[in-house]
């Protein structure tokens, strides 16, 4: 099981040629096991709908929503988060994907910004990849 920063969809909507774009695919085409928060889910749909997110896409508005629906559609819903973490990273921002991981019991957060996640590996044993680490994996058939 996994969780997508933010940050992975923005890579994907920015290029459709990357590793980010790929692993949005296998989340669609349910090959890829992830989880999403209500508040994750809300983060997603305010990054992806900025006017700035939606020139630099590739996507149109309503491809926007069309993508955010089937990525939601796929998840597993983690509802609502029991527990809330003590900060433990340095962007607060990124608490609610940790916090996400945590709950989800998840393998790895999958992040353009790994560093950030560096505290989060000793606290909860939650590791940090980035979308190219996410696909060598799942080519040897990691699909947690």
């Amino acid at each position: 099981m996994y969780v997508l920063d933010t940050n992975v969809l923005v890579a994907a909507l920015w290029s459709r040629k990357g590793a980010s774009f790929k692993v949005i695919e296998h989340a669609l085409d349910g090959t890829l096991r992830y989880a999403v928060s209500v508040a994750l889910a809300l983060e997603y749909e305010a990054v992806l709908k900025r006017a700035a997110m939606r020139e630099a896409s590739w996507a149109s508005l309503a491809e926007l929503e069309l993508l955010l629906d089937a990525l939601l559609g796929q998840a597993r819903q983690i509802m609502p988060i029991r527990t809330k973490l003590r900060p433990a990273l340095s962007d607060p921002a990124d608490e609610m994907v940790l916090e996400c991981a945590v709950q989800a019991g998840a393998d790895a957060i999958v992040t353009m910004n790994v560093r950030d996640f560096t505290s989060a590996r000793a606290l909860y044993r939650v590791d940090a990849i980035q979308p190219g680490q996410l696909l060598a994996r799942l080519k040897h058939g990691d699909t947690k």
